[in-house]
């Protein structure tokens, strides 16, 4: 395990910022709950219960009201979606030379 020091401004905890840390590390899938406790310096139990509830009741609250269209966008956005490249896709298709009927290829796909 890594040791980091942080300067942080005297109006934040070093509780405040491990459980941000912990909370970050762990949305992004980069520690256990196991670990992400550890490091917010409480049970395992007690921060899924408390802390990841409040993520999940901050994250309803700012979703709730907003369209399919913006969560799409915004999904889009956070992925870093760029769509298809058709002269990619196209080079693909020729280099594949596929001869089958598209019918008996789709046919396929339900069995």
């Amino acid at each position: 395990m890594h040791t980091v020091t942080i300067e942080i401004p005297d109006e934040l905890s070093n509780k405040e910022v491990s459980l941000s840390i912990a909370r970050q590390l762990y949305e992004k899938d980069l520690v256990s709950a196991e670990q992400a406790a550890k490091l917010a310096g409480m049970e395992e139990k007690e921060f899924i219960a408390n802390e990841l509830q409040k993520d999940r009741a901050e994250s309803w609250s700012k979703i709730k009201y907003r369209t399919a269209e913006e969560a799409l966008q915004e999904q889009i956005k956070r992925q870093g979606y760029t769509g298809l490249n058709k002269k990619e896709m196209d080079r693909l298709r020729d280099e594949l030379d596929i001869q089958e009927p598209l019918e008996l290829l789709l046919s396929q796909l339900t069995k």
